[in-house]
C-alpha cells in the first residue's frame, strides 16, 4: 500500500511539474522581470551562476551563501543548484519555487497521514494546497515571482508539518527535525526568526500547563537550539544589513514613513483576514474546504450504524491545533501591525490556514465510514486538480501581453544598441518608477534573452524621493540612454518631481540627445533618447527602434530576440598573457546571443562557445594567433585573435608610431598584465614636455589583463619620450602600489 501511494505521489508531482514548467514558459518566464524584489533576487542568482562559471561550483556556493543580504541567504544558492543542471534562465529560477511547493506537499502528505492514519485525508490535504489562489495567481509573491515570500511560505509549511508530526513535542526525533526545518526557514527569510521566537514562546507557555511539561519543554528547547545552531551564524554575519534594511529602512527611516499605512488595529485585522481568505487562500479553495467539511459532517450524521469506521487519528488533534494556531498567529500578529502593509508577505499564512481546514476535516471524519471519507477526499482531489489546472492555464489579456512585448522590445533595442556601440557599462536614466523600466531590469532581462551579462548602470531613479533640479539634470547629462516618461500615474515623490520637470527635461533631451522612438502602453508613454557622443551610441548601426517595436507584435510572445545582423566584434582582438598565470580572455561580439568557435588555438587553451572566453595556460612565452568565428541566428563573422605572452607575473606594453607631424593625431596603444588581478590604472606621460597625457582606471572586469588606446596630438616638434606606467594596487601588500614602466620615442616633424 505504501509503495502504491508513493508511486502515485511521484506521478502527481511529475504532472504538476510538467504543467507548471510548460505554462510558465508560455505565459510568464518570457516577461520582463517585474517587481523590485524579484529583480534583486534574480540578479543575485545570475551573479552566482557567473561566479560558478569563473571560479567553480564550490566557490560559487560559498559566494551565494555569504552574500550578506538582509532578507535571506538560501535563494541564490538554491537557484545555483538548478542552474548547474539546467543553465541560467527564468524558467530554471522559477523551478526553485516549484520544488519548494513539492516539498511542502510531500511534508504535508506525510504529516497528515501520520496524524490521521488516513491516506484519503492526506491526498485531500495536498489537493487543497494545489487549489489555493495566491501561488498560481501570476502576481507578486506567486510561484512565478522569484522572490523569498513563496519559498519561505513553503519552507514554513514544511516546518509546520514536522511540528505536527511530532505530536506536540512528544518525540525527540521529530523535535530535532522540527528545529532543523525551522533553521532552514530562517535562512530562506531572516524575518521568520521573529515568527519563530513568538512560536517558541507560545508553545512554551502552552506546554508549561501540560502534565508532561518537563519532557516536552526539553524537546522544545532542543528544537530551538537546533534552529539557532543552523541560522544564528548567518543572522550574526548579516546583522548590520538586517538592521539597516528593517529598522532604519522600514521602521525608523523616511522610506518607512512614506510607506506607512497609518491603519488602526481593527482596520489592520480586517485587512489581514480579507487578504488571507480572498487572495491567499482564495474563494475556490475556501469553498472547497467548506464543501468537504459539510459533506463529512453529513456523512457523520447520516451514516449510522457504521461497520467500517474510518481510523481514528493516531495522535491528539488538540496538540496539532495548538501548533497550527501558533504558526498562524505569530506571523499574523507581526504582519497585521507592521506599519507597512505588504500583502505579498501574507502567503506565509497559507500552510497554517490550510492545516486549519485539514484538521477540521479530520475531526469531522472521526467515526465516519471509511468509504464515505474516501469518496469525499476523492472529490476534493478532483476539484483541487481542476482548480490548479484552471489557474495554470490562465493567460494575460491581449492588452497586457502587448505591453510586455513592447517593453521586451525596448530592452532588446537598448541591449543591441549598447553592444554595437561598444558600451561596456551603458548608463540608463528613467524619469519615473515603473515596473520593468530601469537599468536593473534591463540588465536581468538582457541576460535572460541574450545570454550575456551586460551591466546596465542605474543613473535614475535611485530611490522613492525626489532629487534637486540640478541633480536631476546632471543625471540626464550623465546617461547614455534616457527613457523620458511623458504619461504615467505618479505614486512616489520622485514621480511627482519628474512630472513637474517634464517640460524642461523634454526640451533638454530634444536639444542634447537623439530621439529614437516612443513606447506606448495602456498605463504609460515613454520617449527614448540616446546620447550621440564619443564612446556612446552613435547613428548608423544596424539596430532600428521602429523595427523592433513592429516586430514585437509578431510571432509567439515567448520567442527569442532576432539579432539585427550577423555578429560584429566590438572588443579588441588582442590579448596579453603570462606563463605564470592562467590565461583568460573574453571576446565580445554585438548582436547576442552569439556562439563562438575557434581554429588554431595554441595547445592548452580552450574556448567557451557560449561566452567567448578563451581559457588555459601557455607552455611558453611568445606571440600566438588563432581564428575566431562568431555566429548568431542571422550569420557569422570571422576574425583573428593575437596573443602576446611573456614569462613575467606583471608586465606592460606600449605601441606607438615612430614618427608623426605637429598637429596630427597619434594613437598610443597600451596594455598591462597582472597575474594577481590587481591592475588599478595606467598613466601616459610625455617626458619631453613633462605633461601627463592621461590617467585611466582599469575596468572592473579587466584587473588582470587590460588593453586600450589613447589619442594625442603634439604641438612641438622634435623627439618626444612617452612613458607608460601601469599601476597595481594590493591593500594587503606592505607597499600598497607597485608599478611597471615602458617607454618609447616618437619623432615629431614640424
Amino acid at each position: 500500500m505504501k509503495s502504491v501511494h508513493a508511486l502515485a505521489l511521484a506521478a502527481v508531482f511529475a504532472a504538476e511539474s510538467a504543467l507548471f514548467c510548460v505554462m510558465t514558459g508560455r505565459h510568464h518566464a518570457w516577461i520582463y522581470p517585474r517587481w523590485a524584489d524579484q529583480l534583486e533576487y534574480l540578479s543575485q542568482a545570475y551573479d552566482g551562476y557567473e561566479h560558478m562559471r569563473l571560479h567553480g561550483f564550490a566557490r560559487a556556493a560559498w559566494h551565494t551563501l555569504t552574500l550578506g543580504a538582509p532578507q535571506g541567504s538560501l535563494h541564490a544558492f538554491l537557484a545555483l543548484l538548478v542552474f548547474a543542471v539546467a543553465g541560467p534562465s527564468r524558467s530554471a529560477a522559477l523551478a526553485v519555487n516549484l520544488f519548494a511547493f513539492l516539498a511542502l506537499q510531500a511534508a504535508t502528505f506525510l504529516a497528515a497521514r501520520r496524524l490521521s492514519g488516513s491516506y484519503s485525508l492526506a491526498w485531500a490535504a495536498i489537493a487543497l494546497l494545489a487549489a489555493v489562489h495566491s501561488p498560481w495567481s501570476g502576481g507578486p509573491a506567486s510561484a512565478v515571482d522569484f522572490r523569498l515570500d513563496w519559498m519561505a511560505a513553503c519552507a514554513y509549511g514544511v516546518a509546520l508539518a514536522a511540528a505536527i508530526a511530532g505530536d506536540g513535542l512528544r518525540s525527540t526525533r521529530w523535535a530535532a527535525l522540527f528545529g532543523a526545518a525551522a533553521g532552514g526557514v530562517i535562512l530562506v527569510r531572516y524575518l521568520t526568526a521573529v515568527y519563530f521566537a513568538l512560536i517558541f514562546l507560545f508553545l512554551a507557555a502552552w506546554l508549561l500547563a501540560r502534565p508532561d511539561r518537563r519532557s516536552r519543554c526539553l524537546r522544545l528547547a532542543l528544537a530551538a537550539a537546533v534552529a539557532a545552531g543552523i541560522s544564528a551564524p548567518a543572522l550574526w554575519a548579516s546583522r548590520g544589513a538586517i538592521r539597516a534594511y528593517y529598522w532604519s529602512g522600514q521602521l525608523a527611516g523616511p522610506q518607512g514613513a512614506l510607506l506607512d499605512s497609518h491603519s488602526g488595529a481593527a482596520a489592520s485585522l480586517g485587512w489581514l483576514f480579507t487578504q488571507v481568505l480572498l487572495h491567499q487562500i482564495g474563494l475556490g479553495a475556501a469553498l472547497l474546504g467548506l464543501g468537504a467539511a459539510s459533506a463529512l459532517l453529513a456523512a457523520r450524521l447520516i451514516g449510522a450504524p457504521r461497520p467500517e469506521p474510518a481510523a481514528a487519528p493516531r495522535f491528539s488533534l488538540g496538540s496539532a491545533w495548538m501548533v497550527t494556531l501558533a504558526f498562524f498567529c505569530a506571523p499574523a500578529a507581526v504582519l497585521a501591525f507592521h506599519p507597512i502593509r505588504a500583502p505579498q508577505a501574507l502567503c506565509i499564512l497559507i500552510p497554517a490556514a490550510a492545516w486549519m481546514i485539514v484538521l477540521a476535516w479530520m475531526h469531522l471524519a472521526r467515526g465516519s465510514a471509511r468509504v464515505a471519507v474516501a469518496a469525499i477526499s476523492g472529490a476534493v482531489v478532483l476539484a483541487g486538480a481542476l482548480l490548479f489546472i484552471r489557474a495554470e492555464m490562465r493567460a494575460d489579456s491581449d492588452v497586457t501581453t502587448a505591453e510586455f512585448r513592447s517593453v521586451n522590445a525596448l530592452n532588446d533595442y537598448l541591449y543591441f544598441r549598447a553592444e554595437e556601440s561598444g558600451l561596456g557599462e551603458p548608463r540608463v536614466a528613467v524619469t519615473w518608477r515603473l515596473d520593468g523600466l530601469n537599468a536593473t531590469a534591463f540588465r536581468v532581462l538582457g541576460y535572460e534573452r541574450h545570454h550575456r551579462m551586460l551591466p546596465f548602470v542605474l543613473v535614475m531613479p535611485t530611490g522613492y524621493f525626489g532629487l534637486t533640479r540640478e541633480a536631476a539634470m546632471a543625471d540626464l547629462a550623465d546617461s547614455d540612454f534616457v527613457c523620458l516618461v511623458t504619461r504615467a500615474i505618479p505614486v512616489f515623490p520622485f514621480d511627482l518631481q519628474m512630472k513637474s520637470l517634464l517640460p524642461e527635461t523634454r526640451r533638454w533631451c530634444e536639444a542634447s540627445l537623439r530621439h529614437v522612438g516612443d513606447l506606448e502602453t495602456a498605463d504609460y508613454s515613454v520617449s527614448v533618447y540616446e546620447r550621440p557622443a564619443p564612446g556612446s551610441p552613435v547613428p548608423g548601426g544596424a539596430v532600428d527602434f521602429g523595427a523592433f517595436m513592429r516586430a514585437a507584435s509578431r510571432g509567439p510572445a515567448n520567442s527569442d530576440p532576432v539579432p539585427p545582423a550577423a555578429p560584429r566584434f566590438v572588443s579588441p582582438l588582442g590579448a596579453l598573457g603570462s606563463t605564470r598565470a592562467e590565461f583568460r580572455f573574453a571576446m565580445a561580439a554585438a548582436y547576442s546571443p552569439v556562439r563562438y568557435a575557434a581554429a588554431d588555438l595554441p595547445d592548452g587553451l580552450h574556448l567557451d562557445s557560449r561566452t567567448g572566453e578563451v581559457r588555459g595556460r601557455f607552455p611558453r612565452p611568445g606571440a600566438f594567433a588563432a581564428r575566431i568565428t562568431a555566429s548568431n541566428a542571422v550569420g557569422s563573422t570571422e576574425a583573428g585573435l593575437a596573443m602576446h605572452v611573456e614569462d613575467q607575473a606583471t608586465f606592460a606594453v606600449l605601441t606607438a608610431p615612430k614618427a608623426c607631424s605637429v598637429g596630427s593625431p597619434v594613437l598610443l596603444g597600451y596594455g598591462a598584465f597582472d597575474a594577481g588581478g590587481e591592475l588599478d590604472f595606467v598613466e601616459l606621460t610625455d617626458l619631453t614636455t613633462r605633461r601627463t597625457l592621461c590617467r585611466i582606471a582599469a575596468p572592473q572586469d579587466s584587473k588582470q589583463s587590460w588593453q586600450g588606446s589613447h589619442g594625442v596630438t603634439f604641438s612641438s616638434p622634435g623627439p618626444h619620450v612617452i612613458v607608460l606606467r601601469a599601476a597595481s594596487f594590493g591593500p594587503e601588500k606592505k607597499e600598497g602600489y607597485s608599478f611597471v614602466d615602458r617607454e618609447c620615442q616618437i619623432d615629431v616633424a614640424p
